[in-house]
C-alpha cells in the first residue's frame, strides 16, 4: 500500500503512540543549522525522546506534549506534518526564516502568511489549489504575543518555493508585482496537509533576505540587524510554545 493511502493506525503503531497521546503541537523548523537549532530548542523542553523515526522529537513544555523537527523544505517538511497532522495533532507550527519582497520589511520583523502560493511541488498532491490558507484565529494569536516582545509582524500573501537558490531578481520582481510580501520553502505545504487532514496550521517565519534590495543570506547583516534576527528565531519559538500550551487547554476543556 503506497504511504499516502495508509491509515492513522500504522503511524501509531510505528510511534506506539495509542489514540489521544498524540503531541499538542508539532513544531516544524525550515534550518540548515539543524543541529544548532535542535540543541537549543529541545533545551527548552522535558523528557525529550527521539522517535522511532530520526529527527522526530517528542518532549513537554510546563507538562503539554509536543514534537518538534527539522525539515528544511517542503520535500522533508511533508513526512512529519503528513503524520502527525494524519494522526489527530490540532496544530502544525511551522518556524524558519523567509526573504521578503517588501522594502520595509527589515531583519527581525516576522511574518506570519494569511495566505500561501503553494509553488513547492508537493501541496498539490494534498487537493490544495494555486493558494492555501492558514487558520487565522492562530494568526491573529500569534501576532498579539509578537506584539507583547515588540516585534514588528507582517500579515498577507506568502510564497513557498522548491528552492532558495532557484530564485532570480527577476523572479523576486515579478513575486512582488503579484502581491506576495514574502518567501519561504515549506509554509504551503504544511498548509495544505493541515486542510486535508481537518487541522490548523500556522507559520512564524523571521525575516531575513532583503531581497527587494537584492540582499540574501550571503550579505552580511549589520550587528544590530543580526542581534533583531536572533531575538526574532528565539521569540518565534517561545510564542509556538505558548500556542502549544493554548491548543492543549483547549482540547482539555
Amino acid at each position: 500500500m503506497a504511504v499516502l493511502e495508509v491509515t492513522a493506525r500504522v503511524w501509531r503503531d510505528a510511534l506506539k503512540m495509542a489514540a489521544g497521546e498524540e503531541p499538542a503541537a508539532l513544531i516544524l523548523e525550515g534550518t540548515w543549522w539543524r543541529a544548532a537549532a535542535e540543541k537549543s530548542r529541545l533545551a527548552l523542553l522535558d523528557n525529550v525522546s527521539e522517535t522511532a523515526f530520526p529527527d522526530i522529537y517528542i518532549g513537554e513544555w510546563q507538562g503539554v506534549r509536543i514534537a518538534y523537527c527539522c525539515a528544511y523544505g517542503a520535500a522533508r517538511a511533508v513526512e512529519p506534518a503528513h503524520i502527525f497532522a494524519q494522526m489527530g495533532t490540532p496544530l502544525l507550527i511551522q518556524l524558519g526564516t523567509c526573504g521578503a519582497f517588501i522594502p520595509d520589511a527589515r531583519p527581525g520583523s516576522v511574518m506570519l502568511p494569511e495566505s500561501c502560493a503553494a509553488r513547492d511541488g508537493v501541496s498539490q498532491y494534498y487537493g490544495c489549489g494555486p493558494d492555501v490558507e492558514l487558520d487565522p484565529v492562530w494568526i491573529d494569536r500569534a501576532e498579539r504575543l509578537l506584539a507583547k516582545e515588540n516585534l514588528q509582524t507582517l500579515r498577507g500573501r506568502h510564497l513557498t518555493w522548491p528552492s532558495l537558490f532557484a530564485q532570480s531578481d527577476d523572479m523576486s520582481r515579478q513575486w512582488a508585482e503579484e502581491g506576495l510580501l514574502t518567501v519561504d520553502m515549506e509554509t504551503s505545504v504544511v498548509a495544505a496537509i493541515a486542510q486535508k487532514f481537518g487541522v490548523s496550521a500556522v507559520s512564524l517565519l523571521s525575516v531575513w533576505d532583503e531581497l527587494a534590495s537584492g540582499k540574501t543570506f550571503l550579505d552580511p547583516l549589520a550587528p544590530e540587524q543580526a542581534a533583531e534576527l536572533t531575538r526574532a528565531n528565539t521569540k518565534i519559538f517561545e510564542v509556538a510554545l505558548q500556542l502549544a500550551t493554548e491548543v492543549a487547554l483547549r482540547r482539555a476543556a
